[in-house]
């Protein structure tokens, strides 16, 4: 095997300088004028050292290359630097090939043209009937007896105030078309194995004890089970009129006393049992609807403890039904949204919801009086005109939180503070509405292995299997992917359906993306890196660590993580990044260990900028901050580095999900220990440096070379 290095450097049509490079028998180097457009041929085996422009334009260009890219145009040329500089840059990235791993090409078969899609709300009819009509088969699962999830509960979409059914019952019967499709309900997902292109599921069907039904609805009468159906009375038995056409058993509900055995002129089976089925599917499509959060837990409401306190969708099923006649309703905005103690972000569209239900009110009964109490309106997009239109009407907006909700002489009392008066209100009302936010569904997700962190799921595009969504070719539409109306749910449908067929149309995937390797010698079975990785790609199996590659996203999280080195990973391990440190870094020198999906981006931009900073400013790039060791920081110290910058993503916009808060944390331990060795702490320093922010490198960069 050829053990030779070859160094490929780009004069850049002869803009760049670089002096004579003597690097040993080892070292092949080779000059180019113009390494973008005239590539030279390299084999995959080759390692190559590529002295250019920006790593991300020659990363596109040089995919299946086994190359450490220098950035000699922006680091060094654009920004006046002597060549000397590019020297030590190229002699460092050669030290760090020598020791690299190289990335590895993974390829997966997709062996099944089908999809699975779990939810059969609108998101997941509109997913199933795109793709069906592309030639993909599809299994269209939903856990309820009914086809059309939120939408099939409502009376009327607002704000237009028109039927549900102008919108769901030509979604549901565009199914009719579909030829490779099997609807599936009263389904849910029990299990999911395999790889992208081929998953093994096995499904779980609970009976629906009518077998045959003629809609006659004497059952109905006789039934003498009531249930309170999201504010909505029906019997145990019931009918929803959307897919499909007959009647099914609530079996939580049911006290199987068989009153609707005995007039029933079909048939009903009491004592149907659950079904298991299997079924391989290339592609998984999340599309699992809107999940309130549990209100009970915002105690100060009386949620479940005061008669009248509801949630929007209980409310508005209930005027909707006529069993509600309100003549005071008091609308709670953020009602557990935005709080730390509850849910700590926004989920859109409660603003909107709560505007929906005080015009379904005033649609309703024009002399009620109506009350939104909200610390802010997010009407966003169209939906301002329903907000002024609301204010026309007599709708009373109060700007505030309100402190409880409690019953004085029969009545509901809100206690809240207004804003905008100034004043301590205690408005009486026969109604309150809870606004509440929504949260991601957990169990589902678990299923898929998949973290959620107490979040909604982390959405990567491009992610090296295609345009995914989700790792591992798994998608999501609509509200599974965040809280969203119906016109938003479709189109968010619509995209997730067109990903998931461009992964179905290929025969195979390939992907260069770099990848964790464990060595079991080495390995302690400490189990640290499984709580750390991001994307549950770590798990043991036989008594060892196991990457699993399909999972894998090639952060180095794990890496850092691993105390005894076991775990490194592909183009970036420890030992690589340690010899390219210890020959890039030299007495005052400034280290900028950076993000290369944001910080180092803005290096390159100060260049572009025609900012200025000192060229004892050495720059290295890594996957994530997630991926800094300590020993590496450390290194640099004593090397006699002036100070040592990590530059990563800002919070909740990590590549990578957590990777940033991970660094966080090393860098404060970090600091704590260079004080506690009588170093000053401040010569190391994590910063948040946006893409654009070049501005701020530089000045971040004078800063610590005072």
């Amino acid at each position: 095997m050829n053990n030779k290095i070859r160094v490929l450097v780009c004069n850049c049509h002869n803009s760049v300088k670089i002096p004579e490079l003597d690097l040993g028998a080892d070292v092949v180097v080779e000059r180019h004028d113009n390494l973008c457009n005239v590539r030279p041929q390299i084999s995959g085996e080759e390692k190559i050292v590529i002295a250019g422009c920006s790593p991300n334009l020659l990363e596109g260009i040089y995919l299946d290359v086994n190359a450490e890219f220098v950035n000699i145009i922006e680091h060094v040329a654009m920004i006046g630097h002597p060549a000397e500089k590019a020297k030590c840059m190229i002699i460092a990235a050669i030290e760090k090939i020598k020791e690299t791993e190289p990335i590895k090409k993974k390829i997966f078969e997709v062996k099944h043209k089908k999809a699975l899609v779990i939810g059969g709300g609108i998101a997941g009819i509109e997913v199933a009937f795109q793709l069906s009509k592309n030639g993909v088969g599809v299994t269209l699962v939903e856990k309820n007896p009914f086809l059309g999830g939120t939408v099939a509960k409502l009376d009327r979409l607002y704000p237009e105030g028109t039927p549900y059914s102008h919108t769901l019952m030509p979604l549901i019967n565009n199914l009719e078309s579909c030829k490779d499709l099997e609807r599936r309900v009263n389904t849910t997902v029990t299990e999911v194995k395999g790889r992208p292109g081929d998953y093994h599921i096995v499904l779980s069907t609970s009976p629906r004890g009518v077998t045959e039904c003629i809609n006659c609805g004497k059952c109905v009468d006789v039934c003498p089970v009531e249930v309170d159906d999201d504010g909505k009375k029906r019997k145990a038995i019931y009918y929803v009129p959307t897919y499909p056409d007959c009647y099914a058993i609530d079996f939580e509900t049911c006290t199987k006393c068989g009153e609707c055995v005995k007039v029933c002129p079909g048939k009903i089976d009491l004592n149907e049992k659950n079904k298991e089925s299997e079924t391989n599917v290339g592609a998984i499509v999340v599309a699992t609807g809107l999940n309130w959060y549990d209100i009970n837990k915002v105690e100060e409401y009386g949620y479940g403890r005061l008669e009248g306190v509801m949630k929007t969708l209980e409310f508005e099923r209930a005027v909707a039904s006529g069993t509600l006649h309100p003549k005071k309703v008091a609308i709670i905005y953020c009602a557990g949204s935005r709080d730390s103690n509850h849910l700590p972000y926004c989920s859109k569209i409660c603003c909107l919801l709560g505007l929906k239900e005080a015009k379904l009110v005033k649609d309703r009964f024009p002399e009620a009086e109506v009350y939104v109490i909200a610390m802010d309106m997010r009407s966003y997009g169209t939906f301002e005109y329903l907000y002024n239109k609301l204010r026309d009407k007599g709708v009373s907006f109060i700007k505030g939180k309100p402190s409880e909700v409690f019953k004085r002489n029969g009545s509901l009392v809100v206690r809240t503070e207004d804003l905008y008066t100034n004043e301590l209100l205690e408005i009486d009302v026969d109604s309150v509405v809870l606004s509440s936010g929504f949260v991601a569904d957990k169990g589902t997700f678990d299923k898929l292995n998949i973290k959620l962190n107490n979040d909604f799921p982390i959405l990567f595009e491009n992610a090296g299997l295609g345009s995914h969504e989700l790792p591992r070719g798994i998608f999501t539409a609509g509200a599974a992917t965040f809280p969203s109306g119906v016109a938003e749910t479709l189109i968010d449908a619509r995209k997730a359906s067109h990903s998931a067929l461009n992964l179905l149309r290929e025969d195979r995937i390939e992907t260069r993306l770099p990848q964790a390797k464990i060595d079991d010698d080495q390995c302690s079975l400490c189990r640290m890196c499984i709580g750390t990785c991001p994307y549950n790609a770590i798990s043991i199996v036989d008594d060892k660590i196991k990457i699993n590659e399909e999972l894998c996203m090639g952060c180095g999280i794990c890496s850092v993580t691993c105390p005894s080195y076991a775990s490194q990973l592909e183009g970036w391990n420890h030992r690589g990044l340690y010899q390219q440190i210890r020959a890039l870094v030299g007495q005052g020198d400034l280290l900028a260990i950076m993000c290369r999906w944001s910080a180092y981006n803005a290096t390159e931009r100060a260049a572009q900028d025609k900012l200025s900073y000192a060229e004892n400013v050495k720059i290295v790039r890594v996957p994530c901050t997630g991926a800094v060791d300590p020993s590496h920081v450390m290194l640099a110290l004593n090397k006699g580095a002036r100070g040592v910058l990590i530059g990563g993503c800002y919070p909740d916009a990590c590549h990578y999900a957590r990777g940033n808060f991970r660094a966080k944390a090393r860098e404060s331990i970090l600091r704590m220990n260079l004080e506690s060795l009588g170093m000053d702490k401040n010569r190391v320093r994590l910063e948040w440096i946006g893409k654009d922010e070049a501005k701020k490198f530089v000045e971040i960069a004078k800063e610590m070379n005072k």
